[in-house]
């Protein structure tokens, strides 16, 4: 069985790759390459946070502390706040060890992210590599796009925006299934210390904000499902080999 130091240091090994492969995605000018790097920088971001959960399981099974539990915000300004804010919170949520909180200004979409310190910093990580590939993504998609001509600046700016739903949705939905499969593929008690961590975020957001009450969805218009398409097709899940060597 492996030891807490193996552990630990397995865990480092995988944050450095999650690292490289974020910043090749971020820095590479083809879009289908983007994915692939991205796409396997999520599965480890997935495995790393499982990994980080069994070391601080065991951490409190051997009365030793356990990892901080933090608070982060995240806002989101502009026109396409609304349905950025959708998007990222369907991201966030994917990391069901974190507790994921809104709130709404007269210009802003603030996100809280309340949990483990590394699982917080892996989102906020995830948070900046996906604003700037989806800027590239949605620039190359709107270059080409033949309807521009026949639409208004209001219609313009739905498509924009729903190619941007499309995009986060699909990684968020990745981002789920990849949970699965990583929990059932490990250790047999990945699934149990998932649920203990996630305990931990819920107590803690509840300590921070006692009173929180669920909001009301907001309304929100949609652009066209050919937009959603394209911004799904940008998120879509690419081929890649997922060891760690």
């Amino acid at each position: 069985m492996e030891t807490n130091n193996e552990a630990a240091h397995k865990a480092k090994k995988t944050l450095k790759l999650i690292t490289k492969l974020l910043a090749k995605a971020e820095s590479t000018p083809f879009p289908a390459e983007a994915q692939t790097f991205q796409e396997h920088a999520e599965r480890l971001m997935v495995r790393y946070g499982i990994q980080q959960a069994a070391i601080d399981a065991e951490a409190g099974k051997a009365g030793k502390p356990q990892e901080l539990m933090v608070e982060d915000r995240f806002e989101l300004g502009g026109q396409y706040r609304v349905g950025q804010a959708r998007g990222f919170i369907a991201v966030a949520s994917a990391f069901d060890t974190v507790k994921v909180l809104q709130a709404t200004t007269p210009s802003k979409k603030v996100i809280y992210l309340i949990g483990a310190e590394s699982d917080v910093a892996q989102i906020r990580r995830l948070f900046g590599s996906l604003l700037l590939q989806l800027d590239t993504a949605m620039a190359s998609w709107w270059a080409a796009y033949p309807y521009k001509p026949h639409l208004s600046a209001y219609e313009k700016t739905l498509e924009r925006r729903q190619f941007q739903l499309g995009f986060l949705v699909t990684v968020a939905n990745r981002l789920s299934s990849l949970y699965k499969e990583e929990a059932v593929a490990g250790e047999p008690g990945n699934q149990l210390v998932l649920a203990s961590r996630r305990e931990r975020a819920d107590e803690h957001a509840h300590e921070l904000y006692p009173d929180v009450r669920n909001a009301r969805r907001q309304d929100m218009a949609y652009g066209s499902s050919t937009a959603h398409a394209a911004g799904s097709t940008a998120g879509q899940r690419a081929t890649v080999n997922d060891e760690i060597n």
